[in-house]
């Protein structure tokens, strides 16, 4: 069963200073990934000289008494695996200011916005985030540590548009969101999105408007090729609902039916560069790469098949696809000939 659910969370904020969220704007999210961290990890953190991703959090996730870190501090579970690194997902995905935004370069008084999706179990971190944006502005980021101020957060639905202000009217308090998504949800947008679509075939465009960086057999994926980009996002998917939904995990036989409808869909055009882009950290003291292809595709296929792959395909749009989702990567857009769904997630 799928029962992954998501919250919205968009982040309104303005320059109080100079500020650029990076020379290259696909950095922009990494920069405010760590910026993120860094304030966590200094103000929430029950173990603030324990780095989250060091050798013993590798090792056992404990601290030096061999207390479990993951249960006691909140900022270790969401910074770092909890018990398999490298192979886990994060509870979390940022949702950058993208690049027709204008963001780049702001002077004083300018706005900006950018998103957080909290997965599942991870929605009770949620003050956490909201608590630290202030911080996180008076700090500063990017380039010359330009500073900015929250005005407000809002939770979203992103199928419907409905929204909910959390932050920003009322002092520091913190509402709880009642506005979220879950898959029934996912399936009565899908379901509405094919009304009236019985045969023939039909046409999408998937746009991927951060860099969106997908591995298969160990070789990066250089075109948006519709098989590869299902078999990564359906097996993000499927993990994020074992760690953070109910536990279940699809089993091999309903994901390989589902990778061979996917095999059905061509891909008839590719208008998509790749981008090279480096997250530095002064941390570690070494760079990582977020490069990936960013563009659209046109893809095809008969009726049925989007039938049953559009609900997944409205979830990536939900959770993002490929590495580095937590600094903003994989952030895609589906459109279709009527441009049908013509909306960004955050």
């Amino acid at each position: 069963m799928f029962s992954l659910a998501t919250t919205h969370l968009r982040f309104v904020c303005e320059a109080t200073t100079p500020l650029r969220l990076e020379a290259d704007i696909f950095r922009a999210g990494s920069n405010l990934r760590g910026a993120l961290g860094q304030v966590m990890l200094r103000s929430y953190c029950a173990h603030p000289h324990q780095d989250p991703k060091g050798s013993l959090a590798r090792a056992a996730g404990q601290d030096e008494r061999g207390e479990n870190l993951w249960g006691l501090c909140p900022v270790h579970w969401l910074l770092a695996a909890n018990e398999k690194p490298g192979e886990e997902r994060r509870g979390y995905a940022l949702v950058p200011p993208l690049p027709n935004d204008g963001a780049e370069c702001l002077n004083r008084g300018d706005a900006f916005e950018f998103g957080i999706t909290l997965f599942g179990s991870a929605r009770k971190f949620l003050p956490y985030f909201i608590l630290a944006a202030p911080e996180m502005g008076r700090a500063g980021i990017g380039p010359g540590r330009g500073k900015f101020e929250l005005k407000r957060v809002w939770a979203l639905n992103p199928l419907t548009g409905e929204s909910e202000i959390l932050f920003g009217d009322s002092g520091n308090l913190v509402r709880a969101p009642t506005v979220g998504v879950n898959h029934e949800m996912v399936m009565r947008n899908a379901e509405c999105r094919m009304r009236n679509r019985e045969t023939g075939d039909w046409r999408l465009e998937i746009d991927f408007l951060t860099p969106t960086r997908l591995i298969e057999a160990d070789r990066l994926a250089q075109a948006p090729e519709f098989a590869v980009l299902f078999a990564r996002l359906l097996k993000r998917l499927d993990d994020l609902n074992g760690q953070f939904g109910d536990g279940s995990r699809r089993g091999g036989e309903a994901a390989m039916a589902l990778q061979r409808v996917a095999e059905q869909v061509r891909l008839v055009e590719s208008h998509t560069r790749w981008v090279e882009v480096w997250s530095g950290s002064t941390r570690r003291g070494q760079s990582s790469p977020l490069s990936g292809i960013v563009g659209f595709g046109r893809y095809e296929a008969a009726v049925g098949v989007w039938r049953e792959l559009l609900p997944w395909l409205l979830w990536g749009e939900l959770a993002q696809v490929g590495k580095a989702a937590v600094k903003g990567n994989g952030v895609m857009r589906i459109k279709d000939e009527e441009v049908i769904g013509d909306w960004v997630i955050g």
